[in-house]
């Protein structure tokens, strides 16, 4: 949430309770007490939770519901949101009796050409692993568009269409991903002066940077999300690409494979088989000053968002990182943390390969005759025979998720975290 949010947030949340008082406000607003005789609740956004007459089990003499809408863009496994998610408890507590939730949507949410009689509701425990409400329990009322759910357990719902049906900006379905025009000019490449470079007081070489410097990128495109396990199956179906090293993820036994997770990043790819793809599919890895460009802007910043840090927690929608979310999210997920330029995760989600040979001197000198001031393709070879990986995944920590953080690995790489996308020259 960001600071002025947060500021108007607190004001409003003052003012209510100064007209009505703490106590009366979190009755109203926030959570309300029922017990055995029933009632309705009206939570935020219009949902409404009707409770029948002794729907509490035995032994329990009150309960209190209380309905949010979560700050943060609904992450599925399965559909395509049109609300928020709205988390209602208490969560994992079974009614005697069905509870009726009553969910309003609005039709200016659709994507383009969707039916309204196409949208189903969805409920989840854990915000992730959503499922659809099965067809006997819940009732679409068009007329007045809201969904009538009727279910003993609450939790985390939200109303949208099966993710089959949408392409959403074809980056989960269609083959290729949209792409987005990074303009002509100069912009400020490399790290911060002092930053250390990686090498320790054993090592030779240069300890830390020497500051950015300033270089002149001609206009291309770059995917505006990371290549897809649908994309990357395309490109294997045709015959071109060779299957991931490995199909599972940490939690997902059936990463690459299952359509669950056809719109998450392909990951277990060495730097060959990313090359293929994105020769495949008439374009290449973006060199490094590429990929940084696409992240910070023509000006040096800490990520891509801005210089702000960002918070570990899964309320948030800025970056996958720091194993908050105990794996990979979806391609478009991470709204608030989009690069000037509209890229997402090029902080966090998974690492992504670049084109270009880790070297120590083209990055971190300012100075370098290796380094051309006009698109730069990098040094003509690596000490290490490494490939520049750059952006950190959902394991990395703060100081590895910047926008001038760089790793390397030898290019039959692979690994659970280690993913890519592609560049294209204009005009092609």
């Amino acid at each position: 949430m960001s600071a002025v949010k947060k500021i108007f947030t607190l004001l409003v949340f003052a003012l209510l309770i100064s007209a009505c008082g703490i106590e009366d406000y979190l009755y109203k607003k926030i959570g309300q007490d029922f017990d055995n005789s029933g009632g309705t609740y009206k939570g935020v956004d219009g949902v409404t939770v009707h409770i029948e007459e002794g729907s509490l089990p035995e032994g329990t003499d009150v309960v209190t519901i209380t309905a949010f809408s979560l700050d943060t863009p609904a992450f599925t496994n399965v559909s395509k949101p049109v609300t928020n998610i709205y988390s209602i408890s208490p969560a994992a507590f079974e009614f005697a009796k069905n509870l009726t939730v009553v969910i309003p949507y609005k039709e200016s949410d659709f994507p383009n050409l969707l039916d309204e009689l196409d949208l189903k509701p969805y409920f989840s425990m854990d915000r992730q692993n959503f499922e659809v409400f099965p067809e006997d329990s819940y009732e679409l009322d068009v007329e007045n568009n809201l969904f009538k759910i009727s279910t003993k357990f609450l939790g985390n719902f939200h109303i949208g269409f099966p993710k089959d049906m949408v392409k959403q900006e074809d980056a989960n379905q269609a083959g290729i991903a949209e792409m987005v025009l990074i303009p002509a000019g100069e912009f400020e490449f490399g790290a911060p002066e002092g930053t250390p470079t990686g090498l320790s007081e054993e090592e030779e070489g240069l300890k830390q940077s020497e500051g950015t410097k300033q270089i002149y990128l001609s206009s291309y495109y770059i995917d505006k999300y990371e290549v897809s396990n649908s994309q990357y199956r395309l490109c294997q179906d045709a015959g071109v690409c060779t299957e991931p090293d490995d199909v599972t993820s940490i939690m997902y036994q059936n990463y690459y494979y299952n359509a669950s997770y056809a719109g998450f990043p392909v990951i277990w790819v060495t730097y060959n088989q990313a090359a293929t793809f994105c020769q495949w599919a008439g374009k290449k890895l973006p060199t490094e000053a590429q990929w940084e460009k696409a992240a910070r802007g023509k000006t040096l910043r800490k990520y891509p968002w801005g210089d702000k840090d960002p918070e570990d927690n899964i309320e948030t929608a800025q970056a996958n990182y720091s194993a908050i979310f105990g794996d990979t999210t979806t391609v478009i997920w991470g709204d608030d943390g989009i690069s000037p330029y509209g890229v997402y995760n090029m902080a966090g989600n998974v690492a992504e390969w670049t084109d270009t040979w880790y070297n120590l001197d083209f990055y971190y000198k300012n100075n370098s005759s290796d380094i051309q001031i006009e698109d730069p393709t990098g040094p003509a070879e690596s000490p290490t025979n490494e490939k520049v990986i750059r952006g950190g995944s959902w394991v990395s920590l703060e100081d590895e998720i910047t926008t001038y953080s760089r790793d390397k690995a030898f290019p039959n790489y692979r690994y659970y975290n280690l993913g890519f996308r592609c560049v294209q020259s204009v005009g092609q």
